[in-house]
């Protein structure tokens, strides 16, 4: 009988940790999704990509593609401030704060 309680818990354990990846990746897709709209179609084209790659990418690599979001809302906040467009900095700043809180509680930043 043993091995039946072992094998479900195991089972679960799977479920919990495969649900899991999958809220993160998701959330962390959303949340570079609320740097848009961005200035530029390079600077857009580069968001689109890393959503993209997050949601396809294995877990060991989720951690360096946190960092990169990290660094990408940075130069989506600058490249508004040099713009002069405060409404759009304002929001960036928001959710680049929201992407960065987010990833270090999911311990994917230190």
């Amino acid at each position: 009988m043993e091995g039946r309680g072992e094998s479900r818990v195991l089972r679960l354990s799977t479920l919990v940790t495969i649900m899991t990846r999958q809220y993160i990746v998701g959330e962390l897709s959303a949340l570079i999704g609320d740097l848009y709209p961005v200035s530029g179609e390079q600077l857009a084209a580069d968001v689109q990509v890393l959503r993209r790659r997050v949601e396809s990418a294995p877990a060991g690599a989720l951690g360096t593609l946190a960092a990169e979001a990290t660094e990408l809302a940075d130069v989506t906040c600058w490249t508004s401030l040099d713009e002069g467009d405060a409404g759009a900095f304002a929001r960036q700043a928001t959710a680049a704060s929201l992407l960065h809180d987010f990833a270090v509680s999911a311990n994917l930043l230190p």
